[in-house]
């Protein structure tokens, strides 16, 4: 099967946990791409040139150029990844990381939606800055929500999992992918969070190992502080 004829750019902050998502699913595929940085900190994702590309004023942001055709513009990591799987995933050795079979593509979508749709947004920058704003605890808030929803992702996992090594079955899916880069957020504001659910705690061991998966993490970015980045 050929590749596909068009070209990306991502445009990514390298401690996003949603950015790290694609990252990781690029590297697992080799997709090819261009990357542009995002300073979340320095309030670049409110500019005015990027809000036209992301009206969400969030990363990533993916810009697809066809080999014929305008390019055009897709955010929200889960919809980036479910493309870019669906194009790409035919011809990677590690086939598509969604499943062909509808009840377990349902059912690794419902791990994807445990990390990013319950416990993504509690942890988030802009989450944790308006915790603070309000005069709140943001250390004690990530404990808080962590807590619960690494408890239901154990409580999942747990079933789903063959042997402690990915979310789902034996073999790497777009559960993997989502929750590699979630946990690491976890573990900035709680390092021992994972202590309290051992088949997450077992499957995040062994995928954040993964050469891919290493390759897009947040110590190994361009964008990444020296004081953070790891050889």
């Amino acid at each position: 099967m050929s590749k596909p004829d068009e070209t990306y750019t991502l445009y990514s902050y390298f401690r996003s946990s949603a950015s790290a998502r694609v990252r990781t699913l690029m590297a697992l595929h080799h997709i090819p791409y261009d990357v542009k940085f995002i300073h979340l900190l320095k309030q670049e994702q409110s500019s005015d040139e990027y809000t036209k590309l992301n009206g969400s004023q969030t990363v990533p942001t993916l810009v697809v150029q066809p080999g014929q055709g305008d390019k055009w513009n897709l955010g929200q990591c889960i919809a980036i990844m479910e493309y870019l799987d669906e194009k790409w995933g035919p011809q990677s050795k590690y086939g598509r990381l969604l499943p062909e079979n509808a009840k377990d593509r349902a059912l690794v979508r419902s791990i994807v939606d445990q990390v990013v749709g319950d416990l993504f947004p509690m942890l988030n920058s802009a989450t944790l800055g308006a915790v603070t704003d309000f005069g709140g605890d943001k250390i004690k808030w990530a404990e808080k929500w962590s807590d619960k929803f690494l408890m239901a992702l154990e409580r999942l996992v747990s079933k789903t999992s063959t042997n402690g090594k990915y979310c789902y079955g034996d073999s790497l899916t777009l559960a993997d992918v989502s929750l590699a880069p979630q946990m690491y957020t976890v573990l900035r504001f709680y390092p021992q969070a994972l202590e309290k659910v051992p088949t997450v705690k077992s499957i995040f061991e062994n995928i954040s190992k993964l050469p891919e998966f290493v390759q897009a993490d947040y110590k190994h970015q361009p964008d990444t502080p020296d004081e953070l980045r790891e050889n």
